[in-house]
């Protein structure tokens, strides 16, 4: 997996300004997992697994809901896949990541149109 950027923008985001420590730290740690397209599995089991490896007392409920803020702030934004299953796609990616692969690892959100609650 490449190395991401973050610029130092982001300490004055207002859109980070509305998360609790925990949700802004799910949500850089987002950023170092998501492929190349900025796109990730979205299943909270799968989310802590590859977030939080090392984290024992990090919960599901407590990833849920990250994902939910994070959804509702516009930092994330989720989709169904063709098959079925949540995605979650960072909406400003091709603006601060440089997209080196060519083809995605997970569905394209526009494919399926399908918006899912978090």
């Amino acid at each position: 997996m490449p190395n991401r950027i973050i610029k130092e923008s982001i300490c004055a985001s207002d859109s980070l300004d509305q998360l609790s420590w925990f949700e802004e730290c799910f949500f850089y740690r987002l950023i170092v997992n998501c492929d190349d397209f900025g796109r990730m599995d979205a299943r909270p089991a799968v989310l802590k697994a590859r977030l939080f490896p090392l984290k024992d007392r990090i919960t599901l409920k407590e990833v849920s809901s990250a994902l939910t803020k994070l959804a509702s702030v516009g930092c994330v934004s989720l989709y169904l896949g063709y098959d079925g299953k949540p995605y979650l796609h960072l909406p400003a990616w091709e603006v601060h990541q440089t997209i080196r692969a060519k083809r995605s690892k997970y569905p394209d959100p526009e494919e399926n149109h399908t918006e899912t609650a978090a």
